[in-house]
C-alpha cells in the first residue's frame, strides 16, 4: 500500500498480514458512522469543513449581537416609559355612583348637534333646560338652584324624623321646624305675636297716622325715631333709615371695622322666595327691588282675591301699576291690624277709616320713594380699587358734616351717630372708644346719611313713625297667619310677569331652619367619612390649583418682580374652608356655638327673633376679638366662592 511515495517501505508503517482463517469478533458495520465510531475511520480535515465551521460561528455572533441590540432597545423603551409614568401621573377613572351620575348629567345636557367652535356654551349646556324643566315656583332655574332644592329636601326629611340622642342645637332645629309647620297655631295666635314685638320696639299696634280717636292733635305728637331704629336693629337685626354692620377691614383682613351707610339688611328673616340678605359694600337691596318691579309689572289675575281692586290697572303706566299695587298691599295690612286691635273709643265710620288708611298708605309710599331717591342718587356700589380706599371718620366728624348739610337744607340738627352706635352696642360687652374706633363710610354713603338726616329733620314725627311701623310689620307679617301670607303672595305675583306657585311649606320651613341654624342642620346630615375621605381630596385639588396659579404668575410678562412676590405671598396665605368645620363633630362644640338660643314649638315668630338677637349679640361681641375667618355661610349651601377681602376660598359640601 503506497499512499505516499517515499522510501522502500510504506510510509504508513509495516505491512500487516492476517491469516485467511482469522475471523473478526466485530459485528458487521453498516455505514461510515458506524465505522468511525468503531475506530475504523479517522476524520480527515478539508477546506469545506473548515469554511462551514467558520460560517456557523459568524452567524452565531450576528445572532447574539442582534439579540443584545434588541434587549438594549427594550431597556431604553422601558426606561422612557418609566420616566414618563413618573412625570405624568396615570389617569384614574372614577367609577363611583357620584361620578357616573355627574357624567350622565353632563352627557344629557350636551347638544352635540351644535358645532362647539361656533357656540361652545350651546354645545355643552344646550339640552340642560330641556332635561331640567323650571318648576312653577321659580322665576329662574339653574344647576345651583336644583342642587340646593335637593339639599333642602334632605334637610326636610331629616328634620321630620324623630331622632333622639342628638346634641341640643340639633333638637332645637327640629323644634324650629315643627313650630314653622304648625300653621294651625299660627292662625290661632293671629297677630298677637306682632303686637307684643311692636310694644317692645316702642311702636303702636297700628300707625298713629290713622287718627282713629277723637281729639288727636298731630302738632303735639312726638316720636323718637332714632330710639325706634336702634330697637329695631338690636331686636330684629334690621336696617331702617340707617345701615350698620361690622365688616372686615379691606386693608387688614385680620381685624373688624365699623361700617355705616344706607340700609342694607332690609329683611333679616328667612324669605319665602329665597332672597339673600344683603351686606355692606353691595348694591342696595331696595334699589334693585324697585328697579326690578318697575321693569316687571303685571296685573293681578287671581279672580278669587280682590279682583275688582286690580281690574282698573290695565290702562295705567307700569310705575303707576306698581305704586297702586304697593298702596293696596300696605292699606290691607294696616286695616287688618286696626281691626285686630281696635280701641274702645274707636269712632270712625268705615268710609272714614278706609280714607285714612289709604291716605296713610299713600304717605308711606311717598316717603319710601323719597328714601329710594336718596339712595339711588348715591349708589353705594364700588369697584375693588375704590373698596380699598373707603375713608374712615370719627363720630364727631360724621356729625359735623351731617349738621352742615342739615343746616344748609333749613333743618334742625340733632345728635344722631354717637347715640346710635352707643344704643346698638348697649346689648354687647364692647365699650366703644370714639377717638380710636373710626367708621368706614364711602363718599356716596356719607352723602346719603347727611341728606337723610336733613329730610327727617323736617318730616312730621307721625309720618316717620308710619314709615318705620310699615317697614317692621311688612317683614314680620308673612310669618304669621295664612291670610297675611296669601296677601303677600298675591301682591308679589302682581308685580311679576306671571303668577308663581308657592313652594311647599315643608321646603320653606326646611330652608328657614337651615338659614338660622345651619351648623346644627349640617351636624345632623353630615357624613363623618367626609373629613377622612372626601375633604383631603378636595384640599389636594385646591393645593394643585394654587400651584398652577403660582406657575402662571411666574410666566407672566406684564408683572414686575415685586408684584409677583406679593402675589406669591397671597397665594401661600390663602385659606381654604372645605365642607364643614373640623370642630363641628367634636363633643360640646355645637352647644357652645349656639349658646343662648331658645326655641319653643308653639312660638314660630318669636323663635326667629330669638335666634337673630343671639347672632347680633355675638357679632357685636366679636368686634374686639379680631377676624378668625369663620364660615360666612352654612355648609349646606351649594356653592364655592372666594372671599377676596379675607383671602379665603370656601368649598361648600354638596349632600
Amino acid at each position: 500500500m503506497n499512499a505516499w511515495s517515499g522510501e522502500e517501505r510504506d510510509i504508513m508503517g509495516p505491512t500487516v498480514t492476517r491469516a485467511p482463517s482469522a475471523k473478526s469478533a466485530t459485528p458487521p458495520l453498516k455505514n461510515g458512522n458506524d465505522l468511525r465510531g468503531a475506530g475504523y475511520l479517522i476524520a480527515v480535515g478539508s477546506r469545506t469543513a473548515r469554511f462551514r465551521r467558520k460560517h456557523r460561528n459568524k452567524c452565531l455572533l450576528i445572532f447574539l449581537f442582534i439579540l443584545i441590540l434588541l434587549l438594549l432597545c427594550l431597556a431604553v423603551a422601558m426606561t422612557v416609559l418609566y420616566v414618563k409614568q413618573k412625570r405624568n401621573k396615570p389617569i384614574r377613572i372614577c367609577h363611583t355612583k357620584e361620578c357616573l351620575r355627574s357624567a350622565a348629567n353632563l352627557a344629557l345636557s350636551m347638544d352635540t348637534t351644535t358645532n362647539p367652535c361656533h357656540d361652545f356654551y350651546q354645545y355643552v349646556c344646550g339640552n340642560w333646560a330641556d332635561e331640567h324643566p323650571r318648576p312653577d315656583a321659580y322665576r329662574s332655574y339653574d344647576w345651583f338652584r336644583e342642587k340646593q332644592n335637593k339639599v333642602y329636601a334632605v334637610v326636610r326629611d331629616f328634620l321630620s324624623k324623630n331622632i333622639t340622642d342628638q346634641p341640643r342645637p340639633v333638637q332645637q332645629a327640629k323644634d324650629l321646624y315643627t313650630a314653622c309647620m304648625d300653621t294651625d297655631t299660627l292662625d290661632k295666635l293671629s297677630l298677637k305675636p306682632i303686637f307684643k314685638i311692636l310694644k317692645s320696639l316702642g311702636l303702636p299696634p297700628y300707625p298713629t297716622f290713622i287718627n282713629a280717636t277723637e281729639g288727636f292733635d298731630y302738632s303735639t305728637y312726638s316720636f323718637d325715631w332714632l330710639e325706634a331704629v336702634i330697637n329695631v336693629k338690636t331686636q330684629l337685626g334690621m336696617d331702617i333709615l340707617i345701615g350698620f354692620d361690622i365688616f372686615t377691614d379691606p386693608r387688614n383682613s385680620s381685624v373688624y371695622r365699623l361700617v355705616m351707610g344706607s340700609p342694607e339688611t332690609t329683611n333679616p328673616f328667612p324669605s319665602m322666595h329665597n332672597e339673600k340678605k344683603q351686606h355692606i359694600g353691595q348694591k342696595s337691596f331696595l334699589k334693585r327691588k324697585i328697579d326690578y318691579y318697575k321693569k316687571n309689572i303685571r296685573i293681578l289675575t287671581n279672580k278669587k282675591q280682590s279682583d275688582s281692586k286690580f281690574d282698573s290697572l290695565e290702562d295705567k303706566d307700569d310705575e303707576e301699576k306698581a305704586a297702586h299695587i304697593y298702596k293696596l298691599f300696605y292699606a290691607e295690612i294696616i286695616k287688618l291690624f286696626i281691626l285686630e286691635s281696635a280701641p274702645k273709643n274707636f269712632n270712625l265710620t268705615e268710609l272714614e277709616l278706609d280714607q285714612n288708611i289709604f291716605l296713610a298708605a299713600d304717605e308711606y309710599y311717598t316717603m319710601s320713594e323719597d328714601m329710594y331717591e336718596l339712595e339711588a342718587a348715591n349708589d353705594t356700589s364700588i369697584d375693588d380699587d375704590q373698596y380699598l380706599d373707603v375713608p374712615d371718620y370719627t363720630v364727631e366728624e360724621v356729625q359735623a358734616h351731617t349738621n352742615m348739610i342739615v343746616l344748609s337744607n333749613n333743618g334742625t340738627p340733632a345728635p344722631i351717630w354717637k347715640r346710635y352706635l352707643e344704643g346698638v352696642f348697649k346689648i354687647s360687652n364692647v365699650d366703644l372708644d370714639f377717638e380710636k374706633d373710626t367708621i368706614l363710610i364711602s363718599d356716596p354713603d356719607l352723602k346719603y346719611m347727611s341728606l337723610m338726616a336733613a329730610y327727617l329733620s323736617k318730616a312730621a314725627p307721625v309720618t316717620i313713625e308710619l314709615f318705620i311701623w310699615i317697614k317692621v310689620v311688612e317683614v314680620m307679617a308673612v310669618h304669621t297667619t295664612t291670610e297675611l301670607r296669601l296677601l303677600f303672595q298675591r301682591s308679589y305675583d302682581a308685580l311679576r310677569q306671571h303668577d308663581l306657585t308657592v313652594p311647599p311649606r315643608s321646603l320653606y320651613c326646611a330652608s328657614a331652619v337651615n338659614d338660622l341654624l345651619g351648623m346644627a342642620v349640617s351636624y345632623g346630615i353630615a357624613n363623618p367619612d367626609f373629613l377622612t375621605n372626601t375633604k383631603p381630596k378636595i384640599q389636594v385639588m385646591l393645593t394643585e390649583m394654587k400651584k398652577s396659579l403660582a406657575q402662571l404668575v411666574g410666566k407672566t410678562k406684564w408683572m414686575d418682580d415685586e408684584t409677583k412676590l406679593a402675589t406669591y405671598q397671597k397665594i401661600i396665605q390663602m385659606k381654604t374652608l372645605v365642607g364643614f368645620p373640623d370642630w363641628l363633630l367634636e363633643t360640646g362644640k355645637l352647644e357652645e356655638f349656639y349658646e343662648g338660643i331658645e326655641v319653643d314649638t308653639k312660638k314660630h315668630l318669636q323663635n326667629l327673633i330669638n335666634i337673630i338677637q343671639v347672632k347680633i349679640r355675638n357679632a357685636l361681641n366679636s368686634f374686639r376679638t379680631g377676624n378668625n375667618f369663620t364660615w360666612a355661610t352654612d355648609p349646606t349651601e351649594v356653592n364655592a366662592y372666594h372671599t377676596f377681602q379675607e383671602n379665603t376660598i370656601r368649598k361648600l359640601q354638596n349632600n
